[in-house]
C-alpha cells in the first residue's frame, strides 16, 4: 500500500520509531502536507482541519513505535484522522453549513482563476466550483470520505475496503452511491451529469494545500465501479425495492404469460436483494 499512497521509505519511518529526531521531523512535514488535504476534504472547515491535523500528528509522534507493520503507515494515519473527524461531529452534533461564506468564495475563486485549459470560461469555472463545494458539504461524511479516498488519494477498491473494514463489493457500492448523490446535488444547482468529472477536478484543486507542488488528477477510470456494483446499488436502493413491489402488484392484472415473465423478473430481484444482504452491502 505504501507505493500507492506515498513514497515514504521504510527506513525513514523505522528511524523515527527509534527516536531519531531528524527523521521524525522529516516524516512530520510529509504527513502534514498530505493529511491536510485529506482532512480538509472531509471537514470543509480550515480551522477544524488544523485542529484535527495537529491532534493526528501528535498521536503519530506518541504512538509511532506501536505501529508493527510499516507498510500500513498511511492506512493507520487515515483511519486515525477519520476517527477524530467522526468523534468531533458526534460530540458537537452541529448542523452542516450549506452556504459558502464570502471568505470561502473568494478563496475558491482565487484558486480557479488561473488558466486550467479545461475548456471552461473563468465565470463558469467559478460557478461550478461554488456548486461542487456546496454539494460536497451536503453529502454524508462517509460519502465524502470514499470520494476522497478513491478520487484524490487514488486508492483502489481493495485498499479502500481494507481501510474501511468492509468487503470490496461494499466499497464499490458505497462509492456508486456517493457519486450518484454528488451528481444529484450538482443537478439541483443546474449542472448536468457531464459536469461531474470537471467538478471533482476543481474540488481537488481548491482543497489542495497551497504548498503542494501538484494536485491529484481525477480520471473517468477512477469513477468506474463495475457492472456488478452498479446493479447491486440500484437493486438495493429504496427506489429499486419500490419498483419491484410495484411490478408485483401490476402483475396481478396481467395475462398469465405476461404474469410469468414478471414473476421471473421479481424473483430475480428478490434473489439479488437477498445476496446483497448476505454479502453485507445492504443498508
Amino acid at each position: 500500500m505504501v507505493s500507492t499512497l506515498q513514497n515514504i521509505s521504510h527506513g525513514l519511518i523505522c528511524e523515527a520509531q527509534l527516536g531519531n529526531k531528524g527523521s521524525m521531523e522529516r516524516l512530520t512535514e510529509v504527513v502534514r502536507e498530505r493529511l491536510f488535504a485529506y482532512v480538509f476534504r472531509l471537514t470543509l472547515d480550515e480551522h477544524l482541519t488544523q485542529d484535527i491535523l495537529q491532534e493526528t500528528i501528535l498521536f503519530m509522534i506518541q504512538s509511532l513505535n506501536q505501529l508493527e507493520h510499516v507498510d500500513q503507515f498511511w492506512h493507520w494515519l487515515f483511519r486515525t484522522a477519520l476517527g477524530k473527524v467522526q468523534h468531533h461531529y458526534r460530540e458537537v452534533k452541529r448542523r452542516r453549513t450549506i452556504e459558502l461564506s464570502e471568505a470561502e468564495r473568494l478563496r475558491i475563486h482565487h484558486r480557479v482563476s488561473v488558466d486550467l485549459n479545461d475548456g471552461l470560461t473563468e465565470l463558469l469555472r467559478k460557478e461550478l466550483s461554488d456548486a461542487v463545494f456546496k454539494a460536497m458539504k451536503r453529502l454524508k461524511l462517509k460519502y465524502r470520505n470514499i470520494l476522497v479516498l478513491r478520487c484524490f488519494e487514488n486508492l483502489d477498491y481493495a485498499e479502500i475496503a481494507a481501510l474501511m473494514d468492509c468487503s470490496e463489493i461494499r466499497s464499490r457500492v458505497l462509492f456508486f452511491r456517493a457519486k450518484s448523490s454528488l451528481r444529484r446535488q450538482l443537478a439541483v444547482q443546474g449542472f448536468g451529469r457531464h459536469y461531474l468529472l470537471l467538478a471533482l477536478a476543481l474540488f481537488g484543486l481548491v482543497t489542495t494545500s497551497a504548498k503542494a507542488a501538484t494536485t491529484s488528477t481525477v480520471t473517468a477510470a477512477s469513477l468506474d465501479v463495475g457492472f456488478t456494483a452498479s446493479l447491486v446499488a440500484a437493486i438495493s436502493s429504496k427506489i429499486g425495492l419500490a419498483a419491484a413491489g410495484g411490478i408485483t402488484a401490476m402483475a396481478l392484472t396481467l395475462p398469465i404469460e405476461t404474469f410469468l415473465y414478471v414473476l421471473a423478473f421479481t424473483s430475480f430481484v428478490s434473489l439479488c436483494v437477498f445476496l446483497v444482504c448476505l454479502f453485507g452491502v445492504y443498508n
